[in-house]
């Protein structure tokens, strides 16, 4: 008996020495205290990837200093308290311990965590992220440049702007317009808010969806740095987290423009192509956006082929046809392509790909006239070949090239009567 009850009190002891101490203990004791600390880890990766942390170990280390901010705002918070207090005290918290100064670039969560940089968009989905944390129903609302948060409490919606300390349960007049000369979603609210519009029919998302506003942004800013693949990268991931409408998906195709024309106007067809690519991903059934891809895979097949690489430019063929995907496109890039690519092969004296090119121009030329007359320059260049070669290891034929009335007259073996080049 008496060793049973060692037993006990020596768990009870090592139980109780694992246990945080003081404040912190007591909040976790309460059922608000212990959901602090359940964060939704899926959630704050996606938003660390969003602001640009990619490396495994990177994520690793601000999910820790992420737990470590979490874990010290739980004693400020506290537990047992109505749902509209617990989410004031959130907001409260944040503006004394983690949001320390306001900057419009500072979208990301590592400029939080680093130096407690913020602007709305940070400061928004960090409040979200905690608020679920502990239990609050929090979405993110989007008015014009900016973003800001809504609570709901007990049926009633509470507007939080993050970027104020004095923005939690703001209601300010609602007859005025947002307005922001700053791009993408980063205005401030500063000190005491200003009168932005925070219609009560603004569009709220879940905070999901609200990690699409900062791949907008970081969008927007790597096509100002003229990184443009990874700006259009960043407008990919926007558009799978946030439906496009009509507004919206004009500004993305607007902005995917711009980006494909910095590198095709300056000859990089390449970057070019997967910028036009990304933008088919986003809008398959734009005609522009297949324009630019059918531009900018002739100009990469184009340069293939003038540098012998027959093999990579059919290859390219073949991507951008399965890119493309409807049959008029692909008729349309063929008769593009197909004669460049079969040109460099008889160059190279590749008969095989150049007759294949062939083909797939005469299945996609509706002028059979065309047709023809490509087939036939391709047969006699072959043959001219063929008897070139022969007459070189075979003197004994006695092979004899003449010309009369525009015509080439071959004999020996591979005797014959080809048109001239040029004529049919």
């Amino acid at each position: 008996m008496k060793s049973s009850r060692a037993i006990v009190m020596f768990l009870v002891l090592t139980l109780a020495m694992s246990l945080p101490t003081g404040a912190f203990a007591a909040d976790l004791a309460s059922p608000a205290g212990a959901r602090l600390l359940q964060l939704d880890h899926d959630l704050l990766k996606e938003v660390l990837r969003a602001s640009g942390i990619l490396d495994a170990d990177e994520m690793a280390r601000y999910e820790r200093s992420f737990e470590t901010m979490a874990a010290q705002l739980a004693g400020k918070v506290g537990g047992r308290q109505s749902t509209y207090r617990l989410a004031r005290k959130l907001h409260d918290a944040l503006h004394q311990k983690v949001l320390l100064h306001y900057a419009a670039a500072a979208d990301g969560m590592d400029a939080v965590l680093d130096r407690g940089e913020f602007n709305c968009l940070s400061a928004s989905l960090l409040y979200g992220i905690l608020g679920r944390a502990i239990g609050l129903d929090v979405k993110v609302a989007e008015i014009p440049r900016h973003v800001y948060v809504q609570v709901w409490v007990d049926g009633r919606r509470v507007i939080v702007e993050t970027t104020s300390p004095k923005g939690f349960d703001l209601r300010p007049p609602l007859d005025t317009v947002a307005s922001s000369s700053g791009m993408g979603y980063g205005s401030n609210a500063a000190a005491a808010p200003p009168a932005l519009g925070y219609e009560l029919g603004a569009e709220a998302v879940d905070l999901e969806r609200a990690v699409g506003f900062l791949w907008h942004n970081a969008g927007r800013r790597a096509l100002e740095r003229g990184d443009t693949l990874l700006a259009a990268r960043s407008f990919l991931e926007e558009s799978k987290l946030r439906p496009l409408e009509e507004g919206r998906s004009e500004t993305l195709a607007a902005l995917l423009a711009r980006a494909f024309r910095m590198e095709y106007e300056v000859g990089n067809f390449e970057i070019a192509y997967r910028v036009a690519e990304i933008g088919m991903r986003i809008f398959p059934g734009q005609t522009t956006a297949r324009d630019r891809l059918l531009a900018a895979a002739l100009k990469r097949i184009e340069a293939a082929s003038e540098g012998d690489a027959v093999e990579n430019a059919e290859a390219m063929l073949n991507e951008t046809a399965f890119a493309a995907g409807d049959l008029l496109d692909v008729r349309r890039l063929r008769r593009g392509a197909c004669p460049v690519i079969m040109a460099a092969a008889v160059r190279l004296g590749d008969w095989d790909r150049a007759e294949r090119m062939v083909r797939q121009f005469q299945d996609s030329e509706p002028d059979k006239a065309e047709s023809r007359r490509l087939a036939k320059w391709v047969a006699r260049r072959r043959l001219e070949t063929s008897y070139g070669d022969e007459r070189n290891a075979c003197s004994e034929h006695g092979s004899i090239l003449t010309e009369e009335s525009g015509e080439v007259f071959l004999g020996g073996p591979a005797a014959g009567r080809i048109p001239r080049s040029g004529s049919d």
